[in-house]
């Protein structure tokens, strides 16, 4: 079994370029051909270690393709593979303007859904996805550049989007 790919931070384990941009059908066919590889199931006529290592070694291969597809935990995990670390719980300073809008989010959110207008939360939604594009291609431009400093307030608001975003999309789906 190969432990060197333990070692391997995630974009080498998917033989990526270490870069915020993704090719996802690359990262899609990649996943496939690792589970394919280090499948525990492979394994099963081997010693209880050579099993366990598969097991260890396919919970790693999931780990880093969850999260170099997601936008946001693919720009976390690149601003700490330059020293960066961003603590998405307790770093909650915004800007007031940024508070100012989601306040305003969050209450056109609380109105509609006590209105069971469900055209209302779609149009919120839409906006939401719009928003979360647009960081995501600032996000993208700034890795680029290499402003990583400047990339934390706009990851902190990527995650702020995702979670109006699944509220919205909770409320939806219990309509």
């Amino acid at each position: 079994m190969n432990n060197e790919l333990l070692r391997q931070n995630y974009f080498e384990l998917f033989a990526l370029k270490q870069d915020y941009q993704v090719d996802k059908h690359e990262l899609q066919n990649t996943l496939r051909r690792l589970q394919k590889q280090y499948h525990p199931d492979n394994f099963a006529a081997e010693d209880a270690e050579m099993i366990n290592q598969a097991l260890v070694i396919s919970s790693q291969i999931n780990q880093a393709y969850t999260t170099l597809s997601e936008p946001l935990s693919r720009a976390i995990y690149l601003l700490q593979l330059h020293g960066i670390n961003i603590d998405l719980v307790h770093d909650t300073k915004f800007s007031s303007e940024f508070l100012m809008a989601q306040i305003e989010l969050r209450e056109q959110i609380a109105e509609a859904e006590s209105n069971s207008d469900f055209d209302v939360l779609e149009r919120i939604e839409q906006n939401l996805a719009k928003e979360s594009s647009a960081l995501d291609q600032q996000i993208g431009e700034l890795f680029s550049a290499e402003q990583y400093q400047k990339i934390k307030e706009l990851i902190k608001q990527l995650a702020f989007y995702n979670k109006l975003e699944q509220m919205v999309a909770n409320i939806l789906s219990s309509m």
